[in-house]
């Protein structure tokens, strides 16, 4: 028998012992342990770039298990494993901060740290990746190619995805994986979405230069205040009578600062507010309509007009092959009663999008059914959230590494 013919055999036998009921029996083994540990983050929540105790933590547990890894920024990690025969790279992510929330659960196990609280459910991500480093460290003889485990800082304030890809976080993967769980959906349940699943949010400001006069001789300025509120009022209907109704966008102006004093015409207007788009090319058309229609109306006027955009996150577009084969191997693992597809995407924002601009992948979402929202003092998640995280990231990467 050849080579190629020894490793062809060799991954049917790996792929044969990696079957849904070996995941299943190594995710129960380990659940007990990996709750605790998750228990252990929640206690001790940290803000974006501050997850210090967080980082040591899942190096701890990284260490323990003897699973490779960097830090490539001052707080996260990236671990790898690798399985006894080459192949190509997955990557899975999970967030590991908190947000600024004071937590009212009366969990047991409750946030000491005041003011702060894993109210996201980024100590659920972590956990399940951390079950899923535990248990492929332990069955590497069985694992072809190699699990990238990112464990990524500040995905709530400035996004920690951009600058772990700038270190080379991303580097010859193949496809990558995350999940986020959702309060709404039932335990045990996972709900895959195809294409746009969620917005880009870009941040503007815009300064409207006039020129100041008496209140008294209006004639002799140039109102900076009356012109903003004219492009305030046009920017109300550049998603309605610009983009299609099947283009999903969302334009808001939050806020306005003009004048100093009850007689004097302003010279200066500046507000702002967000813009939320589906899709890459919507958000292009966004940002183009806004700054011609602001700067349109202003030299109209006679005034001058300066655009900022800040540009935050790409928004979330999942590429449908690499969903499709999430959803199977969901169904495999988990039953097909227990996971759907959402018709809706969603106009909040996750810097996962950052990753899927350099594979290709899919993001989905796990039932943690729970009566308070996302970013509640009150949310408390189902911990079985923890366990189809585990059992459908394996299952997802070990069969795309065995295709």
């Amino acid at each position: 028998m050849t080579k190629e013919n020894d490793a062809q055999l060799l991954c049917v036998i790996w792929a044969f012992d990696m079957n849904n009921e070996f995941i299943k029996e190594c995710c129960e083994n380990s659940f007990e342990e990996i709750r605790e540990i998750r228990r252990l983050l929640h206690q001790y929540p940290e803000m974006g770039n501050s997850e210090f105790r967080t980082t040591e933590i899942i190096m701890n547990c990284l260490n323990k298990w003897n699973v490779l890894y960097e830090r490539l920024l001052e707080t996260g990690v990236v671990a790898e494993i690798e399985g006894n025969i080459k192949g190509k790279t997955v990557a899975i992510r999970a967030d590991i901060d908190a947000l600024p929330v004071g937590e009212k659960t009366g969990l047991d196990f409750t946030s000491l740290n005041e003011g702060r609280m894993h109210a996201c459910g980024h100590d659920i991500h972590t956990a399940a990746l951390l079950g899923v480093a535990k248990i492929l460290s332990e069955n590497r003889d069985k694992l072809k190619g190699t699990v990238r485990l990112i464990f990524q800082p500040d995905e709530e304030l400035l996004g920690g995805a951009e600058r772990l890809i700038e270190k080379g976080a991303m580097e010859n993967v193949s496809a990558v994986f995350g999940l986020h769980v959702r309060p709404e959906l039932p335990k045990n349940h996972v709900q895959v979405k195809y294409g746009k699943s969620y917005a880009a949010a870009d941040v503007f400001e815009i300064d409207v230069i006039g020129k100041s006069a008496h209140g008294a001789e209006p004639h002799k300025g140039i109102d900076a205040l009356l012109i903003a509120s004219h492009i305030v009022t046009a920017l109300q209907t550049v998603v309605s009578r610009n983009l299609a109704p099947t283009e999903s966008a969302v334009l808001s102006v939050c806020t306005f600062n003009a004048g100093t004093v009850c007689n004097q015409i302003a010279g200066k207007a500046t507000f702002g507010g967000i813009m939320r788009s589906l899709g890459k090319d919507t958000r292009m058309k966004l940002k183009d309509l806004l700054i011609s229609t602001a700067k349109g109306i202003a030299e109209s006027m006679g005034a001058e007009c300066e655009v900022r955009i800040r540009e935050s996150y790409p928004g979330i577009t999942n590429e449908n092959e690499m969903t499709a084969f999430l959803k199977s191997c969901a169904e495999d693992i988990l039953g097909e009663e227990n996971v759907s597809v959402s018709e809706t995407p969603l106009m909040t924002s996750e810097d996962f999008g950052f990753y899927l601009d350099e594979a290709p992948g899919s993001f989905y979402h796990v039932g943690c059914e729970c009566d308070y929202p996302l970013h509640s003092d009150r949310f408390k998640p189902d911990e079985s959230a923890i366990m189809t995280g585990m059992l459908v990231h394996i299952k997802t990467a070990v069969e795309l590494l065995n295709k």
